[in-house]
């Protein structure tokens, strides 16, 4: 009986698991300049000689990354200005 009681109360707590978010701040200059190096990367591949199921991997991998920088990526209209 205290194996079962164990069992739920260990199935229950790894319910409750959480996804976490990390925040990362660029700035418009540096997210382009990371964007446009990602491209650079995928046209390279794309041109290499690696095995064609490779280099479809690795483009999808680049194409994700990117899929989940836009669709959370936000504008941070706070600016500090320096005098």
């Amino acid at each position: 009986m205290k194996k079962v009681f164990l069992i739920l109360a260990v199935i229950g707590l790894l319910s409750f698991a959480a996804d976490k978010y990390i925040t990362i701040k660029f700035t418009e200059a540096q997210i382009g300049f990371h964007w446009k190096n990602l491209e650079n990367v995928k046209k390279l591949i794309d041109e290499s000689n690696l095995p064609h199921a490779q280099v479809k991997f690795i483009i999808a991998s680049i194409d994700s990354l990117q899929k989940d920088i836009t669709k959370s990526a936000k504008i941070d209209t706070i600016s500090i200005r320096k005098k």
